[in-house]
């Protein structure tokens, strides 16, 4: 007959036993099975999208002379969505975008033909991710620092995050070497992933897609007396219109280039091919936008 003592350490003993052999055959079983399956429903949980409400220019603090800009542009049935919302300007690869940094350009160079230093003032970001579409405003008017902006740029990535657009800036700047930046915005949302990659509508939204974008102002040092804003913009930016030739005291026209555009084209590259600017090409061609197409002759004034 055993002792009390005895029998209870024999209970322990058997106690530990079925313990361990219970664990064994449920080897990756959690301690507390609820905590985890909670977990999990939370990380489940669809999101919700928010309201979206455009901004309303009318409601923006403008200077006397300032002048507001307003574009959109959507990734609707473009390859790779997400990485298309953030072609602010346009993309390499197949140079979709909005091309928001020549209608700023030009929204400056008027700034400065009513005799201005030009800035970019304000900008505006907004994503409307059930549309997949992108609006952006801006605010361009009179310099107030002394300095005048010429020039807009900007670098992002499509959930790459904040070291994937940094490491873009130096070649970005690079290719204003004679200017200086000038940081506007960092753009930085959570847009709810309603689509996947290819375009496809997806029928619950759990994840989102981080989009960041650095947007830089530059202006110019040259600017300044005594070289006039006038002188800038015949001179340094545009090439001076061309005299037309005079033939027995009868005026001729100008032969015109023909560029045929092929992949890659933009019209500021072309316009820098030919020393000549993007606002001239699309009024010698009635463009209306700055979208063209491969094989598509332009007129280069």
């Amino acid at each position: 007959m055993c002792s009390p003592a005895v029998r209870f350490l024999m209970l322990c003993i058997l106690g530990l036993f079925w313990s361990c052999r219970t664990y064994s055959q449920t080897p990756n079983a959690p301690e507390d099975s609820s905590v985890i399956d909670s977990m999990v429903r939370i990380a489940r949980i669809p999101r919700e999208i928010p309201p979206f409400q455009l901004i309303n220019p009318d409601t923006l603090k403008l200077g006397e002379h300032d002048e507001v800009l307003c574009d959109s542009y959507s990734a609707m049935g473009v390859p790779y969505v997400y990485d298309a919302l953030h072609s602010f300007h346009s993309r390499r690869m197949d140079k979709f975008g909005g091309y928001l940094n020549d209608k700023i350009y030009e929204g400056l160079r008027q700034i400065r033909l009513k005799g201005f230093y030009s800035d970019l003032k304000q900008l505006y970001i907004q994503i409307n991710p059930k549309l997949l579409t992108v609006h952006w405003v801006a605010v361009v008017g009179p310099s107030t620092d002394g300095k005048c902006y010429i020039k807009v740029n900007s670098r992002g990535s499509a959930g790459g995050g904040r070291a994937a657009v940094e490491k873009q800036l130096p070649q970005m700047h690079r290719i204003h070497d004679e200017l200086i930046p000038v940081k506007v915005l960092e753009f930085n949302c959570d847009v709810v992933q309603c689509f996947d990659w290819k375009g496809n509508p997806l029928d619950t939204f759990y994840n989102a897609v981080n989009i960041q974008q650095y947007f830089f102002k530059y202006y110019d040092p040259r600017i300044k007396v005594p070289l006039s804003l006038v002188d800038y913009d015949t001179n340094i930016e545009e090439t001076p219109p061309k005299t037309p030739n005079v033939v027995h005291g009868k005026k001729t026209k100008v032969s015109s280039k023909r560029h045929k555009v092929k992949s890659g084209d933009t019209l500021s590259a072309i316009a820098q091919k030919y020393h000549t600017s993007v606002a001239k090409i699309k009024k010698a061609n009635g463009l209306k936008s700055d979208r063209i197409q491969i094989g598509q002759i332009l007129k280069i004034p």
